[in-house]
């Protein structure tokens, strides 16, 4: 969510909630067909009946398109001079440092959303990545975020796998 919040902060600056057509997430100049469909397929998601809003769509959108964004092509480089960059205040951070670590978090998150066996998955290092990011948007947030977790005491905790 502070990610998400972070870029739609930047990209939705002084834009209405609603009608959606009056926002960055629909707008051909800003995003690739790719970001656009993504979107559309968040809309049609939303509950029907529901209000059509800027930060219902935001909250709906998958966690790959805002991974997407920062992917190492040109396809959203200006983008990244221009306003995402902004996202990340607490440090000269470059798209290239984002890269990697989000598609990263990206798998892990898939494969908790899957119920996949977390016991031989590298857990402390995406806890590391999402915590670096976070410090990046927000360090108050960063370090909430860090006394919360108890991820080091499970892990510490985690059963040995034997090695067949």
């Amino acid at each position: 969510m502070l990610l998400r919040n972070a870029i739609d902060a930047q990209l939705g600056h002084g834009q209405p909630q609603k009608p959606l057509e009056q926002t960055w997430l629909v707008d051909f100049s800003l995003l690739q067909p790719q970001g656009i469909k993504q979107v559309i397929t968040a809309v049609e998601r939303l509950e029907k009946g529901k209000e059509i809003t800027r930060a219902r769509v935001v909250a709906g959108v998958s966690f790959g398109f805002w991974a997407g964004l920062f992917e190492n092509s040109n396809r959203y480089e200006e983008l990244w001079r221009q306003r995402l960059r902004k996202a990340f205040p607490h440090e000269a951070v470059m798209k290239k440092d984002l890269t990697q670590p989000l598609r990263l978090i990206q798998r892990f998150r898939n494969r908790l959303a899957h119920h996949d066996c977390l016991l031989s998955q590298a857990v402390e290092p995406r806890v590391a990545d999402m915590l670096r990011i976070a410090e990046y948007i927000d360090p108050d947030a960063s370090s909430w975020m860090a006394a919360q977790s108890e991820v080091s005491a499970v892990v510490a905790a985690k059963p040995e796998i034997p090695v067949a």
